[in-house]
């Protein structure tokens, strides 16, 4: 009998250490997933401060050099490809930074692109000519407030006989899903299935929703030099001046610090009307990884003070602003060279000899802004910033998927 009792004891303990077992189980399995959650987060606000510090650093170069040259910004090779090299000091340990720089200025602002102007751009991109005088004609007719297209697919009376019944936009175009809606235009841009076509993605590296009078033609693309007029021997001349490895004076650049040398280089009667030897609108993009986790912040940075947005919505029966163009007068962007207005978060980068306060939306300022200086001092609540941002957007994807595990077997 004693023996019983001495066997249910223990299948009692057993069982409750079982139990035991598992909520202990349970409770580090809930424990752990909240820990990585945290940590996860606290990783990506770590990152998303480096991002932003690495792309005002790079903002801080870019300052820098064209105080030092004249006053411009002509190409990367100017010297701010690498931002931390020029700095003279590296990223902080474990962090892989890399920057991409892209000229918005190297395209057309096809706002201010005529009629001719985008067929002979398409016609470079390699549309027939016939098609493109017909794509051309379509997006015309889609900007302006006067201009009635000649092709039928592409009337005011097509769109209105849509199965979604619509009307022209008649402005500037201000998103490039909206040639899906423009006719003849959409057959070239988009497959039967609504996905873009080498040709569009093409057209889209060519031309600008900016506004700006001149590309700058030490980054313009092939296409866009020969649409303007140019030949290919005219662009040969061009590209062998701009190659690193060519054999240039010593001392001269590889690129172009007035228009005027371009004009001397392939000739005095070269159409150059549409070209500038200038960056007016730049992407900067800071990425930084660290180990699985990634952060790329993007800025869009006016560098000139006259780059404007694409005209607001006006209304093309009332509004007698919008010419044969589509486009409208659009107001200029202030200076902000000057003393402005601190938002709502900021870092500090140093380069070389200045050292710049800047700002940066999304980032919480420390409570000591604006408030004292390293002398004791008390300091303005506003910053010098050298440039306008024009659009930002930040991405936290993760840098490269963890491998995939093996099949069970």
């Amino acid at each position: 009998m004693k023996q019983r009792r001495r066997g249910s004891v223990i299948v009692v303990v057993l069982v409750l250490i079982t139990l035991a077992s598992l909520l202990l189980g349970r409770f580090m399995e809930d424990n752990s997933l909240e820990l990585s959650m945290i940590t996860h987060e606290a990783d990506k606000r770590r990152l998303r401060a480096d991002a932003q510090s690495e792309l005002e650093l790079a903002i801080a170069v870019i300052a820098e050099i064209r105080s030092i040259d004249l006053n411009k910004i002509h190409a990367v090779s100017q010297g701010f490809e690498d931002p931390h090299a020029y700095a003279g000091f590296p990223p902080r340990e474990g962090l892989e930074v890399t920057f991409e720089f892209e000229d918005e200025s190297s395209k057309l602002s096809l706002s201010t692109t005529d009629k001719n102007g985008l067929i002979q751009l398409l016609y470079s991109l390699g549309q027939e000519q016939r098609d493109a005088e017909r794509v051309a004609d379509a997006i015309v007719a889609w900007t302006s407030k006067k201009y009635e297209s000649i092709e039928e697919e592409a009337t005011d009376a097509a769109y209105e006989r849509a199965a979604l019944s619509h009307r022209p936009a008649r402005r500037p175009i201000r998103n490039f899903e909206e040639f899906r809606t423009i006719g003849v235009a959409k057959e070239f841009f988009f497959d039967e299935e609504g996905r873009p076509t080498p040709l569009f993605e093409a057209f889209k590296g060519c031309v600008s929703l900016y506004t700006f009078d001149r590309c700058n033609i030490n980054t313009a693309s092939d296409a866009v030099i020969l649409s303007q007029g140019l030949d290919d021997k005219q662009l040969a001349i061009i590209r062998e001046r701009q190659a690193t490895d060519s054999k240039r004076i010593v001392g001269t650049p590889p690129y172009f610090r007035v228009t005027s040398e371009v004009r001397q280089m392939v000739g005095g009667n070269a159409p150059l009307q549409r070209f500038d030897d200038e960056i007016q609108i730049l992407w900067v993009r800071a990425t930084v990884k660290e180990g699985l986790a990634q952060c790329r912040t993007s800025a869009l940075v006016a560098i000139r003070s006259d780059i404007t947005f694409t005209a607001p919505v006006a209304d093309p029966e009332t509004s007698p602003s919008i010419d044969i163009k589509g486009s409208t007068k659009a107001p200029i962007i202030p200076k902000t060279s000057g003393t402005s207005t601190a938002s709502a978060g900021s870092t500090t980068s140093t380069t070389k000899a200045a050292a710049t306060s800047t700002t940066t939306p999304g980032v919480e300022p420390p409570t000591s802004l604006g408030k004292s200086t390293l002398g004791g001092r008390a300091s303005s609540k506003t910053i010098n910033y050298p440039f306008q941002i024009l659009a930002w957007n930040e991405d936290n994807g993760p840098a490269k998927k963890p491998p995939t595990p093996p099949p069970p077997k």
